[in-house]
């Protein structure tokens, strides 16, 4: 834990002397880096009260309040009584508050421009995507999630994932990987009209995958069926399940896959579709004492 901690610290440290958020005037203005996110927030937000701002940005009550009426002074900020209830006073920015704010966020702009100046397009995405991953993991929050086929880059990222959970998950050893890889392989190779793989997506980020792959006249498997941790008990496994089975069912075509027997959710899964496990055998080559399982969609679907 301390090494995380450190890192966090260190990174912390780094950011805001590059952007110079400790500088008592922000962006060479005279406001701080507070009084200009209370102007943003204000001038982004209608109808916003005090308490509101309090709240959003976990302000000291009498802070706020002698920054209000310094805003006031100056000329940028007004307070208007709402009109359900005149007790309740929103806040708003006059022409001259506005004016503040559009420069402060060309200054901002300009900034972040001149930080970025030097980086590739691909360190670009990158860096925003590092940057969104960040705030999905401290915030807690999960993005909508959408569902597509696999494009170029996705199949090596759904081996890779699933290598890697199987091994911290389920202690996996590394012939795993290889047997994916293998199979990805088999599957590239012998690929047919009907093969399809779909990924869940959420951020632009892969969510989970799943994929139906023809294996015989009238006969169809599953494969590469997984969900990141963070979408589990989401309903994306269901919707990648769905989109499979429902792909076979308009195709007429039985479907089949393998599972382990400790694999208790997909298991579960996998019967509320209708799936019966139809063999059992045992497996000792990625972990000792896995029970390889083959479960049945039905002969035909509809």
């Amino acid at each position: 834990m301390k090494d995380y901690v450190d890192s966090i610290r260190e990174f912390n440290r780094y950011y805001t002397n590059a952007l110079g958020l400790l500088n008592n005037h922000f962006l060479n203005s005279e406001y701080s880096l507070t009084e200009a996110r209370l102007l943003y927030e204000i001038g982004h937000s209608k109808d916003i009260t005090a308490g509101q701002l309090v709240r959003l940005l976990n302000l000291d009550k009498g802070y706020l309040s002698r920054t209000i009426q310094q805003f006031e002074k100056k000329g940028i900020l007004k307070r208007t009584p709402s009109r359900d209830d005149s007790r309740i006073l929103h806040l708003e920015l006059t022409k001259k508050g506005k004016e503040v704010l559009s420069k402060l966020i060309l200054a901002s702009n300009s900034q972040i421009s001149g930080l970025l100046k030097d980086c590739s397009d691909p360190d670009k995405n990158e860096l925003v995507s590092s940057m969104n991953f960040v705030v999905r993991v401290l915030s807690r929050a999960v993005s909508p999630v959408i569902y597509r086929e696999a494009s170029i880059g996705d199949l090596g990222y759904i081996i890779h994932r699933q290598a890697v959970l199987y091994r911290d998950e389920y202690k996996f050893n590394d012939s795993f990987e290889k047997y994916l890889i293998l199979g990805m392989s088999e599957y590239l190779k012998n690929k047919t009209e009907f093969d399809k793989v779909w990924v869940a997506e959420s951020n632009g980020n892969i969510a989970g995958a799943i994929s139906i792959i023809h294996s015989g006249k009238n006969l169809s498997q599953i494969r590469w069926f997984y969900t990141e941790p963070k979408f589990r008990n989401l309903g994306v496994g269901k919707n990648l399940l769905t989109l499979a089975v429902d792909y076979a069912k308009s195709k007429n075509i039985s479907v089949f896959l393998w599972t382990l027997s400790n694999l208790d959710a997909a298991r579960n899964l996998y019967k509320r579709f209708g799936f019966v496990r139809s063999e059992s055998k045992q497996n000792e080559i990625w972990k000792k004492g896995l029970i390889e399982e083959k479960w049945e969609l039905g002969r035909k679907l509809g």
